[in-house]
């Protein structure tokens, strides 16, 4: 079961590393079926840092600092304080698939439109404030906002290395801060180290793969190829 854990893993890293995301929910909605979800989320956020820190580093250049610092991480900032105290009022758990079913109707919309036109439709400022609000919630409630956040950076219309590099690096600020909760909760066992050193040579694989079909992929396939993901994600929403 672990070696098939190691190729649900490439597959997934391999995914983010062409699009800018999807390995945490691919690898969830498909190692679920292996681990449990608990046990995964160390492992997977744990060779995530590798991922995205590459990118960071490696494409640096091509990170929109002014959304990222302007647009991003203020608003879902504002978001995740908002969803941890809707969570120490009350549990809340229609908000999830209520999600799910958004991300997939739109997903689907803009994946027509695409197919149909050739381009997204463009986002308001107020409308990717209240994307990525929402996002903000929803990783502050399940720690699961991403999906919601591709969405409104989606219709941005970025040039498609630029949507990468930007979104790895919201990642890997969002994910070093998921490590040191998971560090206080007292989550990393020795067995989810071994996982994560023997699992970590996929990692490289799994980049120089994606390093190569980002650039060999049409920026039409490319933008359909998100909301194929984006699809996926919002499904796992109402299946977990």
């Amino acid at each position: 079961m672990f070696l098939l854990l190691g190729g649900i893993i490439l597959f997934s890293y391999t995914t983010q590393a062409i699009t800018g995301f999807g390995s945490t929910v691919i690898a969830l909605t498909l190692g679920a079926h292996l681990y449990s979800i608990p046990d995964l989320l160390p492992i997977l956020v744990a060779l995530n840092l590798p991922l995205c820190l590459y990118f960071v580093i490696r494409h640096g250049k091509k990170i929109d600092l002014p959304l990222l610092g302007k647009e991003i991480l203020p608003w879902m900032t504002i978001g995740v304080i908002g969803g941890l105290a809707l969570l120490y009022v009350f549990p809340i758990t229609f908000l999830r698939p209520v999600f799910g079913c958004l991300i997939v109707v739109f997903a689907v919309r803009e994946g027509w439109r695409l197919m149909r036109h050739g381009a997204v439709m463009p986002i308001k400022p107020g409308q990717f404030r209240f994307w990525t609000v929402g996002a903000g919630i929803m990783h502050g409630l399940y720690a699961s906002g991403g999906p919601l956040l591709v969405y409104a950076v989606s219709r941005k219309n970025l040039e498609t290395s630029i949507f990468r590099s930007t979104l790895m690096s919201v990642w890997l600020a969002f994910n070093i801060f998921l490590m040191g909760a998971y560090f206080t909760q007292g989550r990393w066992t020795l067995e989810a180290l071994r996982a994560v050193l023997f699992l970590l040579p996929v990692i490289p694989a799994g980049i120089w793969i994606g390093e190569l079909l980002h650039d060999k992929i049409p920026v039409r396939a490319f933008w359909i190829l998100v909301q194929s993901v984006l699809f996926i994600s919002g499904a796992s929403f109402l299946i977990r």
